[in-house]
């Protein structure tokens, strides 16, 4: 996969046959251990254009490759591509790929670093280097997939040859490092003249091989372009190692001993954090507020690959990421943060702005202006121009909170303006709550998550995140309980998976609960949900429960989608559009839509297209939940609907099936 696509059984390389075909095997290898519908593949390798045959084509395709990659006499149940119902799943059992071994030694050498351990770290990453062959992986495919995973994999290569450069650099190998560093430039992308982390890493390799002056040249280099094609200042990083150069500070550039090294540490390296004047103030720790890493992220490549895809250098770029409570939102754009955070040299901020939380946890813009304007200037400095007097904890202490949160946007702007920042903010619930975050300097991305589409935000990227499919569901029970405690039971897997509705947090509370029972089986817990209504009681946790991540949503809903939300909980059908809702709800169907829409707003309902809604299992075991509170409500809605039903009947019966 990461080059040409081919495959092989021991020594001998199999036919894969044409481009198409190969494409389809690298859609169900991306997705190994997950469903894969006909129609995805459709839209996996052919997108908008599908061949009017594309139901017929796929068939002999799975056929042809099943020849190819099966033992002969090979039963279709242990198949490497099994049918499941409407399409198919790929079964890595026995199998190695090179993306598997990729992302195997990249996370080896990651925690390498973390331990200090240089040497393996280096070793890893060159393995993992070498994997690659030739100049694109995928080479040739087509498809829209194709072209994601390329840009994914092209991401990820430049980002492990960047760690390899700073582990040659750490060791003090720096012959190795810049002949490195020019096989990088090489293959630079347009944003890569503009990438102050690596040239601070060329200008410490080049005073390392006692080239001071080709040092100093490089950043004025670095310095000259950042001024005349983007209008900003070098970041803070790139300016303390021109500094550290001029001072000859072999501790700062000459590299950190691995912890295999009997040398010293040497002191930690920081950064020089910017003031409103652009001065350079105390060194302090690099700025990164960022969350952890979640340690198992499934089946959202795609949505990664849109979220940490290359931006203009010359603009502010905004993501807007939204869903249903639990979906996985913030494990998301926390995953693409840390894959940018390299690309931000001035910091990355995180800001909570619980809008999901009681009253008195919701944080207005004005403070997290306050918070975000001392990170940047340290949290014993004044705020600039005396806005450290300005505004309470809620910004609403002086009387013109307007004014407050002007000054507050403008000082923000202004100490922003020659920063490169990545900014997070969750649990957004408005639009008008993040426009005055948004950070002024070029090149700088902010992330935003939460439940509430905001179609009131300027964003560049806009998705929306959907539960897991079948196979990636069971594939997060098997990180969860481990390989072996999971496949000792794969239908009750697959079986959990369907009950929490591939939801993170109903599969991440599931996996919680047995690991405290190790003597439960997954059926003993199965058994323990017989219908959504128990689903719901199994499934919390401590304080975490798939109820109240909803009933939070549900709580700041107004009287009216309160009421229709409860309504829709009674539909007869799984999927419905206005008709049937209007009539419970006793309104016309032009109302119901427009409430309908805002509950799609809200990711209580899904849209699977336009005029038609569905609601997740979950969301509508809490629905009838609700309703059940409300008797009379829940009887006029039903008799609305039996009214609706009946005349409906009339009408066939009387056009005749010619007619209806």
């Amino acid at each position: 996969m990461l080059g040409p696509v081919e495959a092989g059984r021991g020594d001998s390389p199999l036919d894969l046959g044409p481009v198409r075909r190969q494409a389809v095997l690298a859609a169900l290898v991306l997705r190994a251990d997950t469903a894969v519908t006909q129609q995805r593949l459709l839209d996996d390798v052919w997108g908008d254009n599908p061949p009017g045959t594309g139901h017929r084509v796929l068939p002999s395709y799975v056929y042809a490759l099943r020849r190819a990659l099966d033992a002969p006499h090979t039963a279709p149940d242990r198949s490497l591509i099994r049918g499941v119902r409407g399409g198919y799943r790929f079964v890595p059992e026995g199998v190695h790929t090179d993306t598997a071994e990729l992302a195997e030694r990249a996370a080896l050498a990651r925690d390498a670093r973390a331990a200090a351990d240089l040497p393996a770290a280096l070793e890893q990453l060159t393995t993992a280097l070498a994997l690659f062959r030739g100049e694109e992986p995928l080479s040739g495919l087509p498809g829209p997939l194709a072209e994601a995973e390329r840009r994914r994999l092209a991401q990820q290569r430049r980002a492990l040859h960047r760690q390899r450069v700073e582990c040659l650099v750490d060791l003090g190998r720096h012959t190795e490092a810049l002949d490195a560093l020019d096989a990088l430039a090489a293959t630079a992308s347009p944003t890569e003249p503009y990438d102050e982390p690596l040239a601070a890493l060329r200008m410490r390799a080049l005073y390392g091989s006692d080239r001071q002056a080709e040092a100093l040249a490089a950043y004025r280099q670095t310095r000259d372009r950042l001024r005349e094609e983007l209008g900003v200042e070098p970041g803070e990083e790139l300016r303390r190692i021109h500094q550290a150069v001029l001072r000859h500070d072999h501790r700062l550039l000459l590299g950190r001993p691995s912890a295999t090294s009997s040398t010293p540490p040497d002191a930690p390296r920081t950064p020089v954090v910017p003031t409103r004047s652009g001065s350079a103030g105390p060194s302090r720790p690099t700025l990164n507020e960022l969350p952890g890493d979640t340690a198992c992220l499934v089946g959202r490549e795609a949505e990664l690959a849109r979220l940490t895809a290359p931006a203009p250098p010359d603009a502010v770029s905004v993501a807007a990421v939204d869903g249903t409570a639990g979906v996985g939102k913030t494990a998301l754009v926390v995953r693409a943060a840390w894959t940018l955070a390299a690309q931000h040299p001035d910091g990355c901020l995180f800001v909570d702005l619980h809008a999901y939380g009681g009253p008195h946890d919701r944080v207005s813009p004005q403070r997290a202006l306050h918070r975000m304007l001392r990170a940047l200037n340290g949290a014993d400095d004044e705020l600039p121009d005396g806005l450290d007097g300005l505004g309470g904890l809620d910004g609403l202490a002086r009387p013109d909170a307007a004014a407050e949160l002007g000054e507050l946007v403008a000082a923000w702007r202004t100490a922003t303006s020659g920063l490169r920042l990545l900014l997070v903010v969750d649990n957004v619930r408005a639009a008008q709550d993040v426009r005055p975050l948004i950070p002024a300097g070029p090149g700088s991305r902010v992330l935003v998550a939460g439940r509430q589409r905001l179609p009131g935000l300027d964003a560049d990227v806009r998705l929306t995140v959907e539960p897991l499919g079948a196979g990636e569901a069971v594939g997060l029970l098997r990180h969860l309980l481990g390989a072996d405690r999971a496949d000792r039971e794969p239908e009750a897997a697959r079986e959990l998976a369907r009950r929490c509705g591939g939801l993170p947090l109903a599969l991440r509370i599931a996996g919680a609960r047995l690991q405290s029972r190790p003597t439960w089986t997954l059926t003993h817990l199965i058994g323990r949900m017989p219908d959504a209504d128990r689903r719901l009681g199994e499934l919390r946790a401590e304080d975490r429960s798939v109820e109240s991540a909803f009933r939070v949503s549900y709580d700041q809903l107004c009287p009216d989608l309160q009421h229709a939300f409860r309504a829709v909980g009674h539909s007869p059908t799984s999927r419905f559009d206005a008709l049937t809702p209007a009539a419970m709800l006793g309104r016309p169907r032009a109302d119901a839509e427009d409430l309908l829409e805002r509950l799609v707003d809200a990711s209580l309902l899904q849209q699977p297209q336009p005029g038609r809604y569905r609601m997740h299992d979950l969301v509508r075991a809490l629905a009838h939940r609700l309703a059940a509170t409300r008797p009379a409500e829940t009887t006029s809605a039903r008799t609305a609907v039996l009214h609706l039903y009946t005349a409906a009947g009339r009408l066939a019966s009387d056009w005749g099936p010619q007619g209806f």
